[in-house]
């Protein structure tokens, strides 16, 4: 057998390896993680609508997100071929991600006095970086075939002083390949079902949301195996 072939981890083998990753996103600052079937992760074209009607500022301006990016079919397939994921939120205070006018705040990418916006990015930046944890530990264990899927826009949160996405204007190469993944909802992943099926309480947070209207805030991300 030529050493470059590649022996997929036996079940329960895959399924302790799976496990601590979970503990790890747990000890880097997530606050809560599950290992789960990737049969349970549901994909939906109308979650990506959802980033085009109403249209968010970001929609067209980031190669992760809709028009652009991956299809629900395209999600589909990578969901079929992954075997276990680990699923995990970090909990954000609800007086920084529904506080007064942050949704304008973000719009502008200019920073508010309260420092709401550098709080919000610092907690969005945590998922991408224990997508990117998790997913070259993944590759040390043996696994070697994975797929992200974080929070929120990368070119918001991993190019946020760059004028445009290198990607849609012109380049082949992306400026942080090894962090940038699609986010759950613009791959058509429905994460508040998927939250749902897991247990957590999710409280939906629109633009004229106040602090006190919402129990908890949280995002999620989900590195993918198989």
């Amino acid at each position: 057998m030529g050493k470059d072939t590649e022996i997929p981890p036996a079940p329960r083998e895959m399924e302790a390896e799976m496990e601590s990753l979970r503990s790890m996103a747990i000890t880097h600052g997530a606050s809560n993680a599950q290992v789960i079937d990737a049969d349970i992760i549901p994909v939906d074209p109308r979650v990506r609508f959802k980033c085009m009607i109403p249209k968010c500022y970001m929609s067209g301006r980031c190669g992760h997100c809709p028009p652009y990016g991956y299809s629900a079919e395209k999600t589909r397939e990578i969901v079929s071929a992954g075997k276990m994921g680990v699923f995990f939120h970090v909990r954000v205070n609800s007086s920084i991600i529904a506080a007064k006018n942050i949704g304008d705040v973000i719009t502008s990418g200019r920073a508010d006095d309260a420092g709401n916006l550098l709080s919000l990015g610092g907690h969005y930046m945590l998922i991408y970086t224990l997508v990117h944890m998790l997913r070259k530990k993944a590759a040390e264990k043996g696994i070697k075939r994975t797929q992200g899927f974080a929070a929120g826009c990368c070119k918001d949160v991993l190019c946020f002083l760059s004028k445009n996405c290198r990607i849609l204007n012109g380049s082949d190469q992306c400026r942080n390949p090894e962090m940038s993944v699609p986010s759950l909802e613009s791959a058509g992943i429905d994460a508040f079902r998927l939250a749902s099926r897991v247990g957590w309480s999710v409280y939906p947070i629109g633009g004229r949301c106040e602090p006190h209207s919402v129990k908890r805030g949280m995002l999620m991300g989900l590195v993918l195996a198989g």
